[in-house]
């Protein structure tokens, strides 16, 4: 456990100097949206194309791990519908505990799974990424398009949008170049290293900037609601699965990492522009983000698989 509380204290450091630059250096959004497009259409694309294109996926045991994730994340999407069943809160906020139960932050996920288990770890947590943004994507636009009060998305433009994602396109194309056994080397490889080593702390820093620090009282049971859902349920029944499927290894130990991390933080963009409740889902984003520090130390850092 103290190995994976070490592992996770940078991490949780550096989003706590971004929130902290944030609030008294760089106070301007506008920089850190430009971050933000640094890290996502540069930074993690270098990264993620250079360790998945070098990594070992011999054997089954990353499908497994993945498919576990899945199962597991469509379970915790039916316990949410049934929750609402019962307790029938307002749409506009059953959208943002939707996203909030079954949503993931990718940076804070590969930037863990590196300091986690190296080079290894980015190249499986890529392959994590391809599979998961999608269903997750996917998953949450249709709650928003029936539940949500603003603009509705066409399927068509959903799946363009999925179709043009920075990070599932570097993990398929490390994929490609991996499968083909194309290798990159010499400058290459040293200029995508220099450009993958700025994706973590800035990522992280950036997810420190839009932390909001504040609980309003009426929302306090969802984001309550959404930190058991995130942060408990979704680990112990993907942990569950992992065991029934007999999955172990790095693969396992990072599908339950996935499963640890806390809600993405894109979920408050989606939530303002398609009717949702942004200012709950605000406040999800950076409750599960502070607690996650706790979970993941004590479930990752108990758990080996």
């Amino acid at each position: 456990m103290l190995n994976t509380l070490l592992a996770v204290l940078p991490i949780f450091l550096l989003i706590i100097a971004g929130h902290v630059t944030k609030r008294w250096f760089v106070r301007e959004d506008g920089c850190w949206k430009q971050i933000d497009r640094l890290v996502y259409y540069l930074f993690f694309p270098a990264l993620l194309i250079l360790d998945v294109s070098r990594a070992d996926f011999a054997g089954g045991e990353t499908s497994t791990a993945i498919a576990a994730t899945l199962i597991a994340t469509v379970l915790v999407a039916l316990m949410m519908f049934a929750g609402q069943a019962i307790i029938r809160v307002k749409h506009d906020l059953f959208t943002s505990i939707f996203q909030g139960g079954i949503r993931y932050n990718s940076y804070v996920f590969i930037a863990l799974a590196h300091s986690l288990y190296g080079a290894e770890g980015v190249a499986i947590s890529g392959v994590f990424v391809a599979y998961l943004i999608v269903l997750t994507n996917v998953m949450s636009v249709l709650v928003m398009n029936h539940y949500g009060t603003g603009a509705k998305k066409s399927a068509r433009g959903m799946l363009a949008a999925l179709a043009q994602n920075p990070l599932i396109i570097s993990a398929l194309l490390g994929l490609l170049l991996n499968m083909g056994g194309v290798r990159i080397s010499a400058a290459v490889e040293q200029f995508m290293s220099y450009l993958g080593n700025a994706a973590t702390p800035l990522s992280l820093m950036s997810v420190g900037a839009g932390l909001l620090l504040s609980l309003d009282a009426r929302r306090s049971l969802a984001t309550l609601y959404v930190v058991g859902l995130k942060l408990l349920m979704l680990p112990l029944v993907t942990l569950g699965l992992l065991l029934a499927l007999g999955a172990s290894g790095a693969s396992a130990n990072i599908a339950l990492l996935y499963a640890c991390v806390p809600c993405a933080g894109n979920a408050y963009i989606l939530a303002r522009q398609m009717g949702g409740d942004a200012q709950a889902m605000a406040s999800m984003i950076t409750w599960t983000t502070l607690i996650s520090t706790l979970t993941i130390t004590l479930i990752v850092g108990t758990l080996v698989l």
